[in-house]
């Protein structure tokens, strides 16, 4: 049966636990390397070179940690030492867990998005005065390689690129890697508590290209991080967990991965693109029931692709867990989802870069709440910020920006500046609006960005979405403010639809105009899009529809006044946020420039 909530004493005895870890793991080296110790024969990694593949690539526990020590010693040969960055720019696959754990024991590891422009791969090697990068061969899908063929031009402290092969192979510039045994005698056996706050890991965590954000994780917050969501998630020896978000994020590298390797957990790569493959969503149940899967984590938006795959006749009784992060799940998606797997709930989680994985889960054995994210991982402090005051408990709380502090806050951006504007008298901002609730439940109520705010009356963009999302057809849902010369901004709403599904964007207007009770809150525009833009791991990508909303609204208003020759485009610029770009006849400019500043966004006139 499950409990309601964790008692005193159940939270103390997993702080204690966390404490005694941090104390004997001073390194993530010495974390992953738990699970292999205690069998290294068994099943490391499963991978798939694509999503139905009939052979897949098996390395045990000991090949892997084995290839992990010998791709530190060529990074040491290639003069790579404690302060210098590698970054990585492969796809999941067991050569790209073996990198990223072999630079972190020497050096510091830097996954790279793989959607990354050139221009913005560039600006973040500067960033970080990257030493090595690692690419796939020539000729690979994404054409990973070709986009960063002869940047040692453009990067000075890039001294080589190191081509790695994608095949399950582990070998670096045609350097196959040899598995060193003496992994067992370095890796879970430090003594060196300087480790601890060592930064072994870097990641990009916003501003691609003018001014690049990347987080500095110590050895510490990736420890506390897998080590909460293990105790969260209750991953087993033996059982296969399925890896479908890229390893560039923390929910693919410290959630599942480490977490996996940590636990003794096999991890089951399903392919290089996860779930960015469509084959892996078409037979997600297949592959579930096929390869025998007990523990799958997907972003909301995956969650919302399957949930229309039949099951059929596929027997998944052995998919014990769904896990969800990166965003919140909105409560229809979870009701389609679970209706499709036949599962009792969803684990959902919160985190973000910044903390190394998460703060907050939703624990094994605990019954979780309608619409929360979980309660906070052990030794983790929550405070609420609202009117200028920081509520730090007891709860409930009111509702306000959440922050945090503990073991799993990172250790700043590269960006000195960036690092102060995230901190508040030691606690970092996250940016989210929050409410936790008498028993320490925790809900995400949006982004502080994402409130939309009509005439001075704030708006929760999530009331908007979920009722839009209970319209048939409807797949995913977004709402974003869009620019106004009276109110500021009002409601715009974005909907995609199921496969096979049509949607009338009048009866979809209606039906959410009935449904939302706060008439500031109904949308003043409906669009029905072909396709919901989304981030790497699945996020939808409101920053691409706010730029549509201002788009329109000024085009629109251009229009009304006569001035359909005026061209406006909207952008958003890491560093400048969002603006109109626009291009008028010299009669004209003047009078277009003067009714787009009636928006609150900025306006930048070209001749």
């Amino acid at each position: 049966m499950l409990k309601d909530r964790l008692s005193p004493a159940d939270e103390a005895t997993r702080d204690a636990e966390m404490q005694a870890t941090l104390a004997a793991c001073p390194r993530i080296l010495d974390l992953i390397a738990r699970g292999p110790q205690g069998a290294p024969d068994a099943e490391g990694v499963i991978y798939l070179r694509a999503p139905l593949d009939p052979n897949p690539v098996v390395l045990s526990n000991d090949h892997l940690m084995g290839c992990v020590k010998a791709a530190e010693t060529y990074f040491r040969g290639r003069g790579i030492g404690k302060d210098d960055p590698v970054a990585i720019l492969l796809p999941a696959c067991p050569a790209t867990v073996v990198a990223i754990f072999g630079a972190a024991a020497c050096g510091i590891a830097e996954p790279l998005n793989l959607l990354f422009t050139r221009e913005a791969i560039v600006a973040q090697l500067n960033a970080i005065n990257a030493k090595l990068l690692l690419a796939p061969p020539p000729g690979m899908p994404g054409g990973l390689y070709e986009k960063v063929e002869g940047l040692q031009r453009e990067v000075p402290s890039l001294k080589g690129i190191v081509v790695v092969p994608l095949d399950g192979t582990i070998s670096f510039d045609g350097e196959v890697l040899r598995p060193d045994p003496a992994w067992r005698d370095h890796y879970g056996k430090s003594t060196d508590t300087s480790e601890a706050d060592r930064v072994a890991v870097m990641l990009p965590t916003g501003g691609t290209t003018g001014h690049p954000k990347v987080a500095r994780l110590t050895n510490r917050a990736m420890v506390a991080s897998t080590v909460s969501s293990r105790m969260a998630l209750d991953f087993q020896r033996g059982e296969r967990a399925m890896i479908t978000l890229p390893l560039f994020h923390v929910g693919g590298l410290f959630c599942t991965t480490a977490n996996c390797l940590a636990a003794g957990t096999t991890m089951f790569i399903p392919g290089p693109a996860g779930a960015r493959d469509p084959a892996l969503i078409t037979n997600f149940w297949r592959i579930i029931e096929k390869h025998r899967i007990n523990i799958a984590g997907n972003v909301p938006t995956t969650l919302g692709a399957l949930a229309d795959i039949p099951v059929a006749d596929s027997d998944i009784s052995c998919l014990r867990v769904t896990a969800t992060g990166a965003s919140i799940c909105p409560p229809e998606i979870e009701r389609r989802y679970l209706a499709t797997w036949g599962g009792a709930c969803i684990q959902q989680l919160y985190g973000m870069t910044e903390l190394a994985g998460a703060i907050t889960h939703d624990v094994h054995g605990v019954k979780p709440r309608a619409e929360s994210v979980g309660t906070r991982n052990p030794l983790v402090e929550l405070a609420i910020l609202e009117g200028g005051k920081l509520h730090t408990g007891p709860w409930p709380s009111p509702v306000g920006e959440l922050l945090t502090r503990g073991p799993q806050v990172f250790a700043g951006y590269v960006d000195r500046k960036q690092t102060e504007e995230a901190f508040r008298d030691g606690w970092l901002r996250t940016g989210d609006i929050c409410r936790i609730d008498a028993d320490g439940f925790v809900y995400i109520l949006g982004r502080a960005k994402d409130v939309i705010i009509r005439g001075g009356h704030n708006i929760d963009p999530r009331a908007i979405e979920d009722a839009a999302l209970q319209f048939p057809g409807v797949a995913l849902a977004a709402a974003v403010g869009r620019p106004d010369a009276y109110a500021g901004e009002v409601p715009m709403l974005f909907v995609s639809a199921q496969p096979g599904a049509q949607i009338d964007s009048q009866a979809l207007a209606a039906f959410v105009q009935e449904n939302i009770l706060e008439p500031p809150a109904r949308p003043r525009v409906v669009s029905v899009i072909a396709e919901m833009p989304v981030t790497p791991v699945g996020k939808i990508f409101k920053p691409k529809l706010r730029e549509i909303a201002a788009g329109e609204a000024a085009r629109e208003l251009l229009k009304l006044e006569g001035l359909s020759e005026v061209s406006v485009e909207a952008i958003t610029d890491p560093s400048r946020g969002l603006y109109l770009s626009v291009t008028a006849p010299p009669d004209k400019a003047e009078t277009a420039e003067r009714l787009l500043k009636k928006f609150p966004v900025k306006v930048e006139l070209r001749a």
